[in-house]
């Protein structure tokens, strides 16, 4: 999972608020989160094999002893190596034999690949016929992990790339609505202005007043409104899962 672009590293949340509450407040890293605990981690059980594609170093494997705690064996790649990384590649090249895993989970990634369809069709020849697909990205995210963010793809792109592979989606759950979304990018206004050219004398209090304003205090009275809104058009990105028929066409190579 790659690193949240709002993720700082002081955090007030982190100083005054219960865990519960400040997970609730990491909008993009909860919902992503809560996805693979309800979705891919019940599936999963001793003598299967998982792949964490693009898994980030150990400090960005959020969900690594949740998913070992299911009994699977767990096998992580990131483009970089680095602590908790067993295998060092591509995602849009994977070094592994077809149909070598039970389940794929690849989070928060596809928006730094060159070629989306390609990662995908990747992920897919890796799964054995019957395994699942765990694939989340953002629709609104800002730019972060420069250079390497290329696209927000959409509910509707996600879709079209895995339908095209032949892939049964099973389930589509939204990365937080309008107000969840409002509330990221108010909250985004704080790394905006330690990067800006404000006074010093003006950029701290500033920055102490975004971060209880739009840090806490928006995201206590937005998150709630998100269950109103019933289109879901403004998602902070898309969290798919997707099966592998057991009798599967072959995937193309790009």
């Amino acid at each position: 999972m790659s690193q949240s672009p709002t993720r700082q590293n002081i955090s007030l949340g982190r100083l005054f608020l219960p865990a519960s509450l400040r997970q609730r407040f990491e909008l993009e890293r909860y919902h992503v989160c809560e996805f693979v605990r309800r979705e891919a981690i019940p599936a999963l059980h001793s003598g299967m094999q998982v792949l964490d594609a693009g898994s980030g170093r150990l400090k960005e494997q959020v969900m690594r002893e949740e998913l070992l705690a299911s009994g699977a064996t767990l096998h992580t790649l990131d483009f970089c190596a680095g602590p908790g990384v067993d295998f060092v590649g591509d995602v849009s090249d994977l070094p592994f034999k077809e149909g070598s895993y039970d389940a794929v989970i690849c989070t928060q990634v596809l928006e730094h690949v060159k070629s989306p369809p390609k990662t995908v069709s990747e992920l897919v020849r890796v799964l054995k016929p019957g395994g699942m697909l765990y694939l989340t990205a953002p629709q609104s995210a800002p730019l972060h992990n420069l250079p390497w963010h290329f696209f927000n793809p959409t509910k509707l792109g996600i879709q079209m790339l895995l339908e095209d592979l032949g892939m049964e989606v099973v389930k589509i759950k939204p990365q937080g609505c309008h107000f969840s979304q409002l509330a990221t990018v108010l909250h985004f206004t704080v790394p905006v202005l330690q990067q800006s050219s404000l006074p010093k004398i003006v950029k701290f209090p500033a920055e102490l007043a975004a971060r209880f304003l739009f840090g806490f205090v928006a995201k206590l009275v937005l998150i709630p409104l998100d269950k109103f809104d019933t289109q879901c058009k403004n998602a902070g990105g898309w969290c798919f899962a997707a099966r592998k028929p057991q009798s599967s066409p072959s995937t193309p190579s790009s």
